[in-house]
């Protein structure tokens, strides 16, 4: 049986997973705009927010990138 890799999202910037250690930009109603790693994310509502490369967000202007 073959298991399926873990899941990885996706910068909405570029399409390239997001690496577990790298920091990036969290942003989310909750907190506006977090900068963080995915490691540090712990439970949370994942449809509500976007996560970034942090290079990704601060190239196109994202607000709080």
């Amino acid at each position: 049986m073959q298991s399926s890799p873990p899941y990885r999202p996706v910068c909405p910037g570029c399409g390239e997973p997001l690496g577990t250690y790298e920091p990036l930009w969290r942003i989310a109603p909750d907190v506006g705009a977090e900068r963080t790693s995915w490691l540090r994310l712990g439970p949370r509502d994942a449809t509500l927010e976007s996560l970034w490369h942090l290079d990704c967000a601060e190239d196109l202007g994202v607000e709080g990138g």
